[in-house]
């Protein structure tokens, strides 16, 4: 698989300019994000929802504690099936 994706660490817990401007970047492509504190707030969340509404492209979070209730986008638990989510998702637009 080829690197289709960009990877953005978020260390804080809110988004700053500086992780708001990697979105905006980004917006074509997939997108895996990891946090530092892996217990991000609410808002981050939303934040990302909201991002994964208006892009045609995967949005994955690597995490072990939230759980995807309402949200868009595809929360896993290793950096690896995060990749293979994205290569799954890849190939549906492909075929849709």
């Amino acid at each position: 698989m080829n690197k289709n994706y960009i990877k953005i660490c978020i260390d804080d817990n809110y988004i700053s300019n500086d992780s708001e401007n990697q979105f905006s970047e980004n917006f074509d492509n997939n997108i895996i994000v990891e946090f530092k504190n892996d217990n991000p707030k609410k808002n981050i969340l939303e934040f990302l929802n909201n991002h994964k509404k208006q892009s045609k492209k995967s949005l994955v979070i690597v995490s072990n504690v939230i759980n995807n209730k309402n949200y868009l986008f595809s929360i896993v638990p290793t950096f690896q099936e995060a990749l293979d989510i994205i290569e799954i998702e890849e190939i549906e637009r492909l075929i849709s």
